[in-house]
């Protein structure tokens, strides 16, 4: 189908975002034309399409921890996410009944949002492949995100798609509502440009570091290369801090043990922050008893104090945990899953005088929780990851688009520290100012400042999604009273 490949050109690698603002459209009129039935299967269909495209760098990780079995998993994903785009597609059928009318041009777009924000929501949610990501690569479109959060992107991207759709196949009436709907949507578009132009921020006040080791999870976890990484790090931190930084990230799990409950390798650890000059932040595994592991952040201070810890709370099911343990845990494909505990939530990080937000790897695809670290009083945000779970594929490129849409909606510098890249560090207009790309080792410095308070931050996105819900219910009523007209039309009634 045309419209999933379109859609999947506006992401990575291709990043030709434009092509989001025409993919819905040949979807959107299919969907209006069909009967319910019919506009369910195309968009099963549809959706099956689309995310078999997005998240087949999921099979990487998959074949990890099922083997061959990842075939299964990859068709389950498919189907579970494109069930979603199914219900998009019935709500648009039922809008429409068989005509493209002006409630349509609003109403396909809100359902779009709704369904897009239903699918990735809660533990089993999949916050990757969300409309509003194709903006990272259209600066002009990427600062409506600090009004409604990747939200307000999915729906005026759809919105764009549904004024083009009415201008193709609508009635007169929404022919000459999708005119102006674009005119609006230029105009919002340009506000927000030039608003972003003119943001004052706070000046950079400190010098923060990155160190990439670029170790392959083939050897990463391996106990004959231990001391070696921490060797890796240890000079890589001694770059960054020649470069003046004060403080540097080291990504997710770098330290594969558990130093809080090994004196001797938090010692080691201290030394080199003491040695460095710099709070150190570092992946770590946290064991407080033999059956208790956490996912965590380690702050370590240049004075050899242990700052503060931050258990990771958004786990990625059926590898860090197994959902449903007590039934699948009786089958033996799940036997390599992780035992990890979820964390109990936002915890700010002290360190060089600034109050850090920790988002870990897979949670910091999650919107709202990025919006609530910003809330819960961070200056600027460390995301720590570990992508080489994905290997070559567009994972570590979907992974990273995230952190610039979440620079943006919740002002906040992001510091973006991957052990095998795409390590980053992006101010709050989404502007890249320090880069390492996959496959390298390395440091980078930047200096950054503190965040601004954005309306995504106080507002969040209720009203959107309210506005979203009404919508959809008066296209529902209005559908009602014309239905016996529509059905006569159709030789049914």
């Amino acid at each position: 189908m045309l419209g999933p490949l379109l859609l999947s050109l506006a992401f990575p690698k291709l990043d030709w975002g434009i092509f989001a603002f025409i993919a819905l459209v040949p979807l959107f009129l299919l969907w209006s034309k069909s009967s319910w039935k019919e506009a369910f299967a195309w968009g099963l269909l549809a959706g099956v399409i689309l995310f078999g495209l997005l998240l087949n760098w999921t099979t990487h990780s998959l074949s990890t921890f099922i083997g061959g079995w990842w075939v299964l998993g990859l068709v389950l994903i498919c189907l579970w996410q494109g069930l979603n785009i199914a219900f998009i597609a019935l709500a648009t059928s039922l809008v429409c009944r068989g005509e493209f009318r002006t409630i349509a041009i609003f109403a396909a777009p809100a359902a779009w949002l709704l369904g897009e924000t239903w699918r990735t929501r809660g533990s089993l949610g999949v916050p990757f492949g969300e409309l509003g990501l194709a903006a990272v690569h259209l600066p002009w479109l990427l600062p409506l995100a600090a009004y409604g959060g990747v939200y307000l992107l999915t729906f005026v991207i759809a919105l764009a798609n549904g004024a083009i759709a009415g201008i193709i196949a609508g009635t007169p009436q929404a022919r000459r509502v999708s005119g102006i709907v674009l005119g609006v949507l230029v105009v919002l578009i340009v506000f927000c440009d030039v608003r972003r132009n003119h943001m004052a921020m706070p000046p950079p006040s400190l010098r923060v570091g990155i160190a990439q080791g670029n170790i392959s999870q083939t050897e990463k976890w391996s106990p004959a290369i231990f001391a070696q990484t921490i060797a890796t790090y240890a000079a890589l931190t001694q770059k960054a801090s020649a470069r003046g930084a004060k403080l540097v990230v080291w990504p997710e799990t770098a330290v594969t043990s558990w130093p809080l409950q090994d004196p001797l390798l938090l010692s080691a650890l201290e030394s080199i922050a003491q040695r460095s000059n710099v709070w150190l932040i570092t992946g770590a595994i946290d064991k407080p008893n033999a059956d208790t592991y956490y996912n965590s952040m380690l702050d370590l201070s240049p004075k050899r104090r242990v700052g503060g810890v931050y258990h990771k709370r958004w786990l990625v099911p059926f590898a860090e945990y197994l959902p449903w343990e007590g039934v699948l845990a009786r089958i033996p494909i799940m036997d390599n899953v992780s035992r990890f505990l979820s964390g109990p939530g936002l915890h700010l990080l002290p360190a060089a005088g600034f109050q850090w937000g920790v988002l870990i790897c897979y949670e910091s695809a999650f919107a709202p929780y990025a919006r609530a670290t910003a809330n819960a009083g961070s200056d600027a945000i460390i995301v720590a990851t570990d992508d080489a779970w994905f290997g070559g594929t567009t994972g570590p490129d979907q992974h990273a688009d995230v952190a610039i849409v979440d620079a943006v909606s919740t002002g906040r510098w992001i510091v973006r520290g991957a052990d095998t890249g795409i390590s980053m560090i992006v101010d709050p207009k989404g502007n890249i100012v320090a880069l390492l790309p996959i496959d390298r080792q390395g440091a980078i410095v930047a200096d950054i400042g503190r965040g601004v308070v954005t309306p995504y931050d106080r507002f969040g996105i209720a009203w959107l999604l309210s506005l979203a819900l009404l919508v959809l219910i008066a296209g529902f009523i209005r559908t009602r009273t014309g239905a016996v007209g529509w059905r006569s039309k159709r030789g049914v009634a």
